[in-house]
């Protein structure tokens, strides 16, 4: 959705229009909408062969959706260089099965998913009704997993498809290392000579930009699209809301658990991409840039873990000028209406995987050394206001302590800013029965409850430790009615729903989403007592 002249400030279009004259950029194509038609001969509504802009690509049919997978969306890319535009294939491709993951490690939380040590990954899926007879809107989904880990394939949205009539489109995305390295001689070579460490990035505006070309082809309309994502897939998000690069690529958001949108400085990721040379042997600056590129992909892996980088999005250079929370502040952001929210135990998920899961339940002493060790001469205080005496179990107290600073309360920085320039709708997910993931085989010491990643089945589908019972089910309906409002509306109420209130800052109202489908308004006081926010603004 393209914003008028009246919608965007001038400072903004100017970084737009300077954007485009990038050519990194201008390399995926100078107009999305410019690029060639696909043959419509082979687009009817139920087709299982599909004419993209690329060529013919044969998907399958499953239940009451089409599937499509493992379609390129960019060339097979040279190693920290911005993506580029896919060459035509001839005849017709397969698009029966996924293609590859992008490098990662072996994680315990995607088990069945060895590691990856393949670049040729720049592929996405699209999922979409079985018969289509008008155009649908479009939800582009970007994966989490710490910008890490992850693959498009981590979510299989058939509810979403099916129930509610939208096109979904999941994409991979260079992870670690790969999407991430910022390195002086890479900034050379960049388009404006200072911005590297955005590669990840750069892909997901690639495939923003094959959307906008190709996805009427599948019944979707290129004139509402939404992109969302979790976890770090939120993060991607932010980064692209804040991007003039990503300008009239999409017409709504969607943030699911990322706290206050934080990106890392450019100069922060150059030091830290010289912590990675360093670990993988690439240490004379003359040469560091090609040592890296000379150095195979399981060599990456391991020097991202002897490194201990954690790789972020990046602010710096022309696709990323300003932090996202500075831009949406600012209003000098791409101005589209959002849904932003939270679950109601962000952290728990992550106190069982560091304790329960790798050793043993969090002591109580062991609880007091982390605050101690965390907070220094504030950990007093913070003990004080998180007794391990008030919480049945010491990891129910340190995740209270993660979920409050790290999740809830930072975020409300960042949904203030947005809803004071766009329509901004904001949630809590607090269905305490919601199911566990696969890996999560070893009885916790405490309730995870609304953990991070704990509504991600609800509206995405992804794979949980026992399927959905008919009371959780009724939610899933429920929060996959308002997400598919949202795409087709740009606002989440309809005839039928309960009434989602728009989020301002006088009153600060979400919805929140409860067992069995029911819903309640949660206003800004009872959020802020619930998460003891007065207490994190005094201690900063």
């Amino acid at each position: 959705m393209s914003l008028s002249a009246r919608q965007r400030p001038t400072a903004f279009r100017v970084l737009a229009l300077s954007v485009a004259t990038m050519s990194a950029i201008a390399l995926c194509g100078s107009s999305a909408r410019a690029s060639a038609r696909p043959a419509d001969s082979h687009n009817r509504g139920d087709a299982l062969v599909v004419g993209t802009a690329d060529g013919l690509v044969r998907g399958s049919a499953q239940g009451g959706h089409r599937l499509f997978q493992g379609i390129p969306y960019a060339a097979p890319p040279a190693r920290w260089k911005p993506p580029q535009r896919v060459t035509p294939w001839p005849g017709i491709r397969d698009a029966t099965r996924p293609g590859k993951e992008c490098v990662q490690p072996a994680v315990f939380w995607r088990p069945g998913s060895p590691a990856s040590w393949t670049e040729d990954c720049l592929y996405l899926n699209v999922w979409t009704p079985r018969h289509v007879d008008r155009r649908l809107p479009v939800l582009v989904w970007f994966h989490g997993g710490g910008w890490i880990n992850g693959a498009g394939t981590d979510v299989r949205p058939a509810r979403l498809t099916e129930w509610s009539g939208n096109v979904v489109v999941t994409v991979n995305y260079r992870l670690g290392a790969m999407g991430y390295l910022a390195l002086p001689g890479l900034d050379a070579e960049s388009s404006d000579g200072r911005s590297s460490g955005n590669y990840g990035d750069l892909d997901k505006i690639q495939a923003l930009r094959w959307a906008q070309r190709n996805v009427a082809a599948f019944g979707g309309d290129p004139n509402r699209v939404t992109i969302a994502g979790q976890s770090a897939g939120a993060g991607s998000v932010c980064w692209l809301a804040a991007s003039p690069a990503a300008h009239g690529l999409f017409g709504r958001a969607v943030v699911q658990s990322i706290g206050d949108c934080a990106v890392i400085s450019h100069d922060t990721a150059v030091t830290r991409g010289r912590s990675f040379a360093a670990a993988i042997g690439c240490t004379d600056a003359a040469t560091t840039i090609a040592c890296l590129r000379a150095k195979s992909p399981a060599a990456v892996i391991d020097a991202q873990a002897t490194s201990g980088v954690a790789w972020r999005p990046v602010v710096g250079g022309a696709a990323q000028p300003l932090p996202p929370l500075q831009a949406f502040s600012s209003g000098r952001f791409n101005r589209v209406p959002f849904i932003i929210g939270n679950t109601r135990h962000e952290t728990r998920a992550f106190v069982y995987e560091g304790n329960d899961l790798v050793r043993q339940p969090l002591t109580a002493p062991a609880y007091e050394a982390t605050i101690r060790a965390t907070y220094g001469a504030a950990a007093n205080r913070v003990l004080t206001e998180y007794p391990v005496t008030g919480y049945d179990a010491p990891g129910l107290a340190l995740a209270a302590v993660q979920t409050d600073s790290g999740f809830a309360c930072n975020s409300v920085p960042v949904i203030d800013a947005l809803s004071t320039w766009v329509p901004t709708f904001a949630y809590e997910f607090r269905d305490e029965t919601a199911p566990g993931r696969p890996y999560m085989v070893i009885p916790p010491s405490f309730l995870i409850g609304s953990g991070h990643t704990s509504d991600v089945p609800y509206v995405w589908q992804s794979e949980t430790n026992a399927p959905l019972t008919r009371a959780q089910l009724r939610l899933s309906r429920l929060m996959i009615s308002y997400w598919s409002r949202f795409a087709q509306a740009g606002h989440p109420n309809a005839r039928g729903l309960p009434a989602w209130p728009r989020y301002d800052t006088s009153r600060r109202l979400r919805i929140g989403f409860l067992p069995a489908g029911n819903t309640t308004v949660i206003t800004g006081a009872q959020y802020a007592a619930d998460h003891h926010c007065s207490f994190w603004q005094s201690l900063t």
